[in-house]
């Protein structure tokens, strides 16, 4: 939408007495306006009332207006000023996202529309700055600036006052000035965008900027300023008349809102009241100057989806078509995904993976493409279901302008989809992940790279202490916690020791390959991560927390994964544990058979729920914004599981201030053994290297460290050189 689109009279006027009304004026105009700065005599609420449909596509559009007028307002207009005095401070911003809402508030006399207008206010979409003329003068300016998106302007200068009966009843008349007319015309606007800019940000000396304790009230202000009867008094039964009077003109553009209203509620666009931030337009460009191929290393919490979305949608906006292919590694990001994707008013979805019925749908897709290649649609599948035998022909007919979107990327490195990557011709192509390498895997880190066109520092980059530092991440707070073994242990734990010492080699600080290896290096591991002490370390948490907080709402529990020695559930434990120190939270688990998983995340999010226990479900994906306290007992040395669980917890929430972060470090021993120093100072690096990922960006990072400086020195490891070797994360 465009200023070059409005059919102006061929003498530039809008007049009351001609077929071109100084309302028409306003309401061809705000409909288009990115900016309006208004400088009036008088200036009435009213008023928006009669120019309701272009007005709320004004709002819609994320329009701002800057209103300069003089010391007479309405007792209502007169609250404006003062945005917080509100019956309803909560108002939500979402209703920008509805037209229709809009449409009803703006023209009706419901309290809607007044709220609205404080909303604006208060978003500093809207300002009324009212002045007096120096000394003591009334202002009795009757102008504006319009801007476009495009930034065209126009400036409109007459007799017209901001009020219903100035635009409705009054003989009036504006002239109009346009910057892609003649020098004259240019000239107007170059020299009054400065008059009023200079008025807005109060630095012109000619005025005297009033507070609101100095306006007067235009209604009960009768006597000497008759005109200010004239003009105000009656604006209310004005609003009621407007339709009756120009039933013709109210009725074109009533028409041509619900035109909008119906292109808007299927038109792609981007989701939220504001545009894409500025690191996701970043993103786009670069996958652009890559020949749109890339990977986006984005922290977890940053947007990645929205990110690659907003690649989508520019390039819809380019071909006038959008066709995707979107692969995930869980059913529960598939149906997230799906969310994500309608926000954008993306439609002929298809979700594809064993628990729906996608054969007819795509069948049908496949028929439509063989006639028309220009067919929209978005496909969002499982990972296991797209290399599956029998999705082999559906692979065959997704046209080569595709996007390809892999989520949780290092899935792209398991055995069936490198053996697919071939003869996957897409050409556009988008890699997603926190953390794109697979551990001890450089010939998949290899074939992933290669097939993105990408290697590090990536397309994109966008990385948690970025994302903390410019508060899409919230700050956090990281307390790890030594766990020693118990005795019976801590003697297994030096028997498989000694036992895989034979497979160490000092010299390169690997393990040489042997069948019984990986089975030694299991029940190692399986030791570390039941380890019975963490159960009394994790008591002693909660103990202080409740201490400390008297509450254990907004929680989130990583447990161990399986049985104890006895066949006791691991997590069952863990809620024993919580219920014992806590009878009132309410815990539930969350587990790769918990039915309705988006019911569960709900009521978290609401506190139905105060405490959340799961294992491994919950590494890739899941929101879970409103966890402010999060204990970490299930030891991991997979960089992606422990910065893919960080990012979850650091996820922002309108009431979350900070997080707190426990971490369950297993120290087994101190106790210095030749034959096993080497190797468990290697295996040890790995758990050291977890403690810094974690304390790096936390705001107690100093006592964190500190805690594990014995540990480190005792390995002959340094923290801060390993700090600086692992680099930014």
């Amino acid at each position: 939408m465009s200023f070059l689109d409005i059919s102006f009279p061929n003498n530039f006027e809008f007049s009351s007495d001609s077929d071109n009304l100084p309302l028409e004026f306003y309401l061809q105009t705000f409909p288009k306006s990115k900016t309006v700065y208004l400088k009036l005599g008088y200036f009435s609420s009213s008023a928006i009332k009669v120019l309701a449909y272009g007005f709320a596509q004004f709002i819609y559009r994320g329009g701002t207006i800057k209103i300069v007028t003089n010391h007479f307002l309405y007792g209502q207009d007169k609250q404006l000023l003062d945005p917080d005095h509100s019956s309803q401070d909560d108002i939500e911003g979402s209703f920008l996202l509805n037209l229709n809402w809009l449409k009803d508030s703006l023209t009706s006399e419901a309290e809607q529309f007044y709220d609205c207008l404080k909303y604006l206010i208060k978003n500093k979409r809207v300002e009324i700055i009212p002045v007096m003329l120096l000394p003591n003068k009334m202002a009795h300016y009757k102008q504006g600036i319009f801007t476009d998106k495009h930034d065209n302007t126009i400036f409109m200068d007459g007799s017209c006052n901001f009020t219903a009966n100035g635009l409705l009843e009054n003989g009036e008349n504006i002239s109009v000035y346009r910057s892609w007319g003649d020098a004259f015309e240019q000239g107007k606007i170059t020299d009054k965008k400065l008059d009023i800019a200079s008025i807005c940000n109060k630095s012109n000396e000619q005025y005297k900027y009033l507070d609101s304790e100095k306006i007067l009230d235009a209604v009960s202000s009768l006597g000497k300023e008759k005109s200010i009867e004239e003009l105000l008094s009656n604006e209310m039964t004005l609003i009621g008349k407007n339709y009756i009077t120009n039933t013709e003109l109210i009725e074109k553009y009533k028409l041509e809102l619900e035109a909008v209203i119906i292109k808007e509620k299927h038109e792609p666009k981007f989701p939220f009241s504001s545009s894409p931030r500025g690191y996701q337009v970043d993103a786009y460009n670069q996958w652009l100057e890559k020949g749109k191929q890339g990977i986006f290393a984005m922290a977890t919490g940053t947007g990645k989806t929205i990110t690659s979305l907003n690649c989508v949608l520019n390039q819809y906006q380019i071909d006038g078509k959008y066709q995707v292919v979107i692969l995930v590694p869980s059913k529960v990001l598939l149906n997230q995904w799906a969310d994500e994707v309608s926000l954008f008013n993306f439609s002929n979805i298809h979700l594809v993976s064993s628990e729906y019925k996608w054969k007819p749908g795509l069948n049908n897709l496949a028929t439509h493409l063989m006639f028309n290649a220009n067919v929209s649609f978005i496909m969002i599948c499982t990972y296991t279901t797209f290399s599956s035998e029998r999705f082999e022909k559906y692979r065959k007919f997704i046209p080569k302008e595709t996007i390809f979107i892999a989520d949780e990327a290092h899935n792209i490195g398991s055995v069936k989809m490198k053996k697919l990557l071939p003869e996957l011709s897409y050409e556009r192509r988008i890699a997603l992940s926190a953390t794109p390498k697979r551990k001890f895997d450089e010939e998949g880190n290899s074939q992933i790279e290669e097939f993105f066109n990408s290697s590090e520092p990536y397309t994109f980059t966008f990385s948690m202490e970025r994302a903390i530092r410019e508060g899409i991440l919230c700050t956090y707070d990281y307390f790890p916690q030594i766990v020693t073994l118990t005795d019976e242990e801590l003697a297994s734990y030096v028997e498989i020791s000694k036992k895989l010492a034979r497979f160490f080699d000092s010299e390169s600080g690997t393990f040489k390959k042997n069948d019984m290896l990986e089975k030694l290096l299991l029940a190692r591991k399986r030791i570390i991560h039941k380890a019975e002490n963490k159960k009394f370390v994790f008591k002693s948490i909660l103990n202080k927390h409740v201490r400390n907080n008297g509450k254990l709402k907004h929680s989130f529990v990583y447990t161990p994964e399986g049985s104890d020695s006895e066949g006791q559930n691991i997590m069952e434990e863990y809620l024993s544990i919580l219920e014992d120190v806590s009878p009132s939270t309410r815990a539930f688990s969350y587990t790769s058979g918990t039915q309705n998983k988006k019911e569960v995340m709900d009521n978290f999010e609401r506190g139905l729920i105060d405490s959340l226990f799961s294992m491994k479900c919950l590494d890739e994906g899941v929101d879970i914004p409103r966890a402010e306290l999060a204990i970490f007992c299930s030891s991991t040395g997979n960089p992606r599981q422990f910065i893919q669980r960080r990012g979850r917890i650091l996820r922002k929430h309108p009431e979350k201030k900070q997080a707190t972060i426990y971490d369950l470090v297993v120290v087994p021993s101190l106790e210095h053994d030749p034959s096993t120093f080497s190797f468990e100072k290697s295996l040890m690096r790995e758990e050291l290297i977890r403690v810094i990922y974690f304390a790096s960006l936390a705001d107690n990072y100093y006592s964190a460290m500190k805690l594990f400086e014995p540990v480190a020195d005792f390995y002959d490891l340094n923290l801060y050189a390993m700090q600086n070797e692992l680099g930014e994360h």
